[in-house]
């Protein structure tokens, strides 16, 4: 009698111990899914931060050509003048400014940017002058895109004499 005593104080030892060992498995196996997920989670939140920021800031940002499309002015027979205007409610950097002439980039080396107010940023109501030096353009229809810094752009088909 002694002896089943024994042997089931025993057996229920083993299966307290298996379902411990268990429950130390499942605990372990969660913490490390826990991990996984919270840095999936933390990225996506940073990604989703940086995403509306940008989407905040072209909200706020707007700009136009000004230039009377039938008279680009064309300087020196060496470079054409476009007036732009930040339309919108943010400032912006002209470091970053780019256009594209008849679908051409224009390199930062052929184009003078200048604030006709003077600054070095770019206001809300603020005209910015843009001299790009290229060879005259043959005559007729020719397009200008500008393009800020976070995207934001506008563009104008001219007439070239």
């Amino acid at each position: 009698m002694l002896f089943s005593r024994t042997i089931f104080r025993n057996e229920r030892a083993e299966t307290a111990i298996t379902h411990m060992i268990f429950f130390i498995a499942a605990v372990i196996l969660a913490m490390g899914v826990v991990s996984v997920l919270s840095t999936n989670v933390q990225s996506i939140s940073g990604a989703t931060l940086a995403g509306s920021k940008v989407m905040s800031d072209q909200l706020r940002t707007d700009i136009t050509i000004i230039n009377d499309p039938n008279e680009v002015p064309y300087i020196n027979n060496e470079s054409y003048m476009f007036y732009v205007k930040n339309t919108g409610r943010s400032e912006l950097n002209i470091d970053y400014v780019n256009v594209i002439l008849d679908g051409i980039l224009i390199q930062s080396n052929n184009q003078a940017v200048t604030i006709l107010e003077g600054g070095a940023v770019w206001r809300p109501g603020d005209v910015l002058g843009i001299n790009v030096t290229i060879n005259q353009l043959s005559s007729g229809d020719h397009s200008v895109r500008v393009v800020s810094e976070n995207g934001k752009s506008d563009a104008m088909n001219f007439i070239s004499p």
